[in-house]
């Protein structure tokens, strides 16, 4: 087999990886031997088997993800993991990182050749490829872990039996802040990067197959003059609310959202008229408590421009992100030369995602199922677990129901507060206790009820009937 060198830490533990789904026939002379084998070195042989997860990203060609730091998330993880008394495992958890292309066609190729590499995978990163990447699995029989698939079909336990997700469906969670506000008509923006661009495809797709309106889906262009065309056709896109921006946050070095916002801003359009949506935040738990972030602190204009943005972001409960990290160093769990402040927050989402397998083979295990891929999709169900800085939840129906907040700011100051908590279970946003500073005074205008009711059809903003 050819070897992939990954671009991070793989063991060299003197045991065999776990075998689940091809069976080789032996002669009978040689079936005894390893039955013979096997009771001379039980029970020590049960926790030699090695369990190694493919932990999947564009790590390498990508400079906001690298800051990730995937190889120092599954290290963490997984010696947690193997340390954790109320797991079961019968195993060791191991890890591989493996890099993903930012080309949706050469990710895809790049996983073909990951198979044998893994035992199970996080990933991948791009949606772009989440469907086929699924069916491959499948017919590997080996689970798929993913917190960034945009994708219903995916949830059809018949076609994906080996997909689970990590986080909750972020459409779902955009939908839920609409309907409290109302706000039925968005259109969706990215950056010009492919693991963005389909992204942006399939959020659309979510939203409208939920009935809600989007006037727009488009690239934002790569040049001044790109850009603004490109907020030109919003302006003409008819009454839109919610602009959603498919790109890198500012809040973690994103330098396209950056230019968007402030060409946004010189136009005018962040003056009230639309709400400005990150997306990518809606993956990981952006720190908000007595955080001064960067690019808002040294940017007047990006400070006035982000008034208009609310920043929907997995809850920190009991601590944050920034907290846990520095924790984390302070045992020596984390070697690493950085601050948390450099570190993107999707390190703590690599966590809980290594972490949530874990406790799917653990409850795989108490049920007295093998470790297939479509068993560990299947037990993530009914699971609960203190992740990396929030609680992990998953409901009978395998999905995950993680808190969320919205954030917001005022234009004078770099941090941000929270001003909504987003409960899932109920549907429904409770007041955190301060209100969103709207510029210019107020809301985006309502659209009509109709486009929230399942029950219902709306078109063009009414029934028709």
């Amino acid at each position: 087999m050819q070897h992939i060198p990954p671009n991070g830490w793989d063991s060299n533990l003197p045991c065999m990886a776990i075998i689940k789904s091809r069976q080789t026939t032996l002669p009978l002379g040689n079936f005894l031997l390893w039955i013979l084998l096997g009771v001379l070195t039980f029970p020590c042989c049960v926790h030699c088997l090695i369990f190694k997860v493919g932990v999947l990203g564009p790590w390498d060609c990508d400079s906001v993800y690298y800051r990730a730091l995937p190889t120092a998330a599954a290290r963490l993880a997984v010696s947690r993991i193997n340390g954790d008394p109320s797991l079961d495992l019968g195993l060791t958890m191991d890890f591989i990182v493996l890099q993903e292309p930012c080309e949706t066609s050469k990710a895809l190729t790049a996983y073909i050749y990951y198979e044998h590499l893994a035992d199970a995978f996080v990933g991948p990163t791009n949606p772009g490829y989440c469907i086929a990447a699924s069916l491959l699995a499948k017919n590997w029989d080996k689970a798929l872990f993913s917190f960034s698939c945009v994708t219903y079909e995916l949830d059809l336990m018949l076609g994906h039996p080996t997909f689970a997700r990590t986080v909750p469906f972020p459409p779902d969670v955009l939908f839920t802040v609409f309907k409290h506000f109302r706000w039925a008509s968005s259109v969706v923006v990215s950056s010009n990067e492919d693991i963005w661009i389909d992204t942006a495809g399939r959020v659309t797709a979510a939203l409208r197959r939920r009935g809600l309106p989007v006037g727009l889906v488009t690239a934002m262009g790569l040049n001044d003059t790109e850009v603004e065309s490109t907020l030109r056709k919003i302006q003409n896109a008819g009454e839109v609310r919610v602009i959603i921006m498919c790109m890198h946050s500012i809040l973690v070095g994103g330098e396209y959202q950056a230019t968007f916002l402030t060409k946004a801003h010189k136009m005018g359009m962040t003056s009230g008229k639309y709400v400005f949506v990150p997306y990518d935040t809606l993956h990981f738990s952006m720190p908000y408590s007595n955080v001064s972030h960067f690019p808002l602190r040294n940017n007047s204009i990006l400070r006035e421009a982000y008034d208009a943005v609310l920043t929907i972001t997995v809850a920190s409960e009991l601590l944050s992100f920034n907290e846990a990290f520095t924790a984390a160093k302070r045992s020596q769990e984390v070697t690493l030369p950085v601050q948390a402040e450099q570190v993107n927050p999707l390190f703590g989402t690599i966590y809980n995602s290594i972490y949530l397998l874990a406790r799917s083979i653990h409850n795989a295990r108490k049920a007295g199922m093998q470790l297939s891929g479509s068993n560990l999709a299947y037990f993530t169900k009914n699971t609960s677990f203190n992740g990396f800085n929030q609680k992990v939840q998953v409901d009978a129906s395998r999905e995950v129901k993680t808190n969320y907040v919205i954030l917001d700011s005022d234009s004078r100051s770099s941090q941000l507060y929270q001003a909504y908590f987003v409960d899932l279970k109920a549907g429904e946003l409770r007041f955190a206790g301060r209100s969103i500073h709207f510029p210019g005074g107020s809301p985006p205008k309502a659209d009509s009820l109709c486009w929230f009711d399942e029950n219902g059809i709306c078109t063009g903003g009414t029934r028709p009937f």
